[in-house]
């Protein structure tokens, strides 16, 4: 459990300073909720590696996925979004309801982009992944678990803290690059999939699942910001996690 703190630690670090960089207002209240996001983003990644590291908090044996982890993670959110109640729930995108004006002019290109993300996640999985058995367990764990715990913490949660604390934009020379809250929690997304410690705490990135997961982050983040709620954000993240194993069954 050590090398996980230092690795969610480490993994923290790495974007605290893009959130100093953005900040909107250097006053107390910005960095409290800048706290209350750091400590979130460590105690529900946390709780993911319970299952894993004793036995006593396994829910499900033998499944293969961190099902336990999983609903840890949920819970841990919904408990922050009972305690901590700064924001409403449509401050964190946490509502069905899309922006009308997003609804009206890109819901087709959206799910274009869906279709085609779909497509491109069959080919990779079907080109350089091994085939395997038919597995109804990992089906369902992909469509369920890991979309609804991480988009409700990252394009909800953590998402909608720092929209509420950082600058809407990111200017360089005149130019818009995007919302710096996008970026930021598509990054440590992005890390919690490509960085890693070893056993003797070396470190390990994967640059490949990094980009892959951030890209998919930053795509997730502004579809939410846009729309004004995650919905469509999980879906695609469902369809993603799901096609992706369902083209390496035979």
């Amino acid at each position: 459990m050590k090398k996980a703190i230092f690795e969610l630690i480490l993994q923290l670090i790495i974007v605290i300073p893009l959130i100093i960089l953005f900040l909107k207002r250097w006053e107390s209240e910005n960095w409290n909720i800048v706290f209350m996001f750091s400590a979130f983003f460590i105690v529900n990644s946390l709780v993911l590696y319970l299952p894993s590291e004793y036995i006593s908090f396994r829910l499900f044996n033998g499944s293969g996925w961190n099902w336990s982890g999983k609903i840890y993670s949920s819970f841990v959110s919904i408990i922050f979004l009972i305690a901590y109640r700064k924001f409403e729930l449509k401050d964190y995108f946490l509502t069905f309801r899309q922006n009308k004006v997003f609804a009206k002019n890109n819901l087709i290109i959206i799910v274009a982009i869906i279709l085609l993300q779909i497509v491109i996640t069959t080919i990779m999985s079907s080109t350089f992944e091994t085939k395997t058995k038919w597995d109804l367990n990992t089906i369902l764990f992909q469509l369920t678990a890991p979309s609804i715990s991480e988009e409700i913490a990252y394009r909800g949660i953590m998402l909608g803290l720092l929209v509420k604390v950082l600058k809407p934009n990111i200017i360089i020379f005149k130019k818009n690059f995007g919302n710096p809250s996008i970026l930021i929690t598509a990054i440590l997304f992005g890390l919690v999939h490509g960085l890693h410690l070893t056993n003797s705490f070396g470190v390990e990135f994967n640059m490949f699942s990094f980009f892959f997961t951030m890209s998919y982050g930053i795509f997730w983040g502004w579809l939410t910001i846009r729309s004004g709620s995650i919905l469509l954000a999980l879906i695609s993240h469902s369809l993603a996690n799901v096609t992706y194993f369902i083209a390496k069954m035979r």
